[in-house]
């Protein structure tokens, strides 16, 4: 059981069968071990759904990082060797439809390699609202009049997480440190590239009013992250929730 799970974790990470093959060939330890390449897809890490503030407090203790929850597409970024590579969470390539985003990600991520996670959302900019997913889902499909495309409907990319910096694995640092890190080497320009919003809540209280906040701005609802909490690609796991209102059918 044990070990299947370990097979399982290591393809997550590298989504390569003959890797996995060699890692298991050297044994346990190595699966354990798997690290994770920049250029190369990893199953981006899920959350489970909380129905209310306190129910996700409680699975992910407090104090939490609070962060908005944005109607846009799950965006992994790459850098590796000056070529920049962007996957969504199916981990199709979308490089080319999105060459705004490389432009911006070369301007404003001041590190040579690197895998990012983040959620990239259409905005209006004359009105400086955010756009519902429809707006931009033509662009992720689309292979041609690209150019006009990132015009007619530009994105903003909100910055949430790092799982490799300058060839070291951040799989197993906590989030709090690997948030800092992303503080460190992003330049915000908002409705370009920047940090997601977030707040250290401790109370529920504290964390209704972000909730508030986040939906008036337009958004889904919040994330719920525990701070301590390492990124398993392709799980579903405790270390975070999603709180969104639910929808009548």
């Amino acid at each position: 059981e044990q070990y299947s799970t370990l097979v399982q974790e290591a393809f997550d990470a590298t989504n390569d069968f003959e890797e996995v093959f060699e890692l298991a060939r050297k044994g346990e330890r190595s699966l354990e071990n798997v690290e994770v390449k920049p250029g190369k897809p990893v199953k981006v890490m899920l959350f489970q759904k909380a129905k209310t503030v306190e129910e996700g407090l409680e699975t992910v203790g407090t104090p939490a990082a609070a962060e908005y929850k944005y109607d846009g597409f799950r965006l992994q970024i790459h850098k590796n060797n000056g070529k920049i590579t962007l996957f969504t969470r199916r981990l199709e390539n979308v490089t080319e439809q999105f060459p705004d985003v490389v432009q911006a990600v070369q301007k404003q991520i001041n590190a040579d390699k690197f895998i990012i996670d983040s959620e990239t959302i259409g905005i209006d900019l004359k009105t400086r609202k955010y756009l519902p997913f429809q707006n931009i889902s033509q662009r992720i499909k689309r292979k041609y009049n690209i150019h006009e495309l990132s015009i007619k409907f530009p994105v903003e990319v909100n910055v949430f997480d790092i799982i490799h910096c300058e060839g070291k694995s951040l799989l197993k640092t906590p989030f709090e440190e690997r948030r800092k890190l992303l503080e460190k080497i992003v330049k915000q320009t908002p409705f370009v590239l920047k940090l997601s919003e977030k707040k250290i809540v401790e109370n529920s209280t504290e964390t209704e009013e972000f909730y508030k906040k986040s939906l008036s701005a337009g958004n889904e609802g919040i994330m719920l992250k525990n701070l301590l909490s390492v990124y398993k690609p392709g799980s579903r796991v405790g270390f975070g929730v999603k709180v969104k209102p639910t929808m009548d059918t």
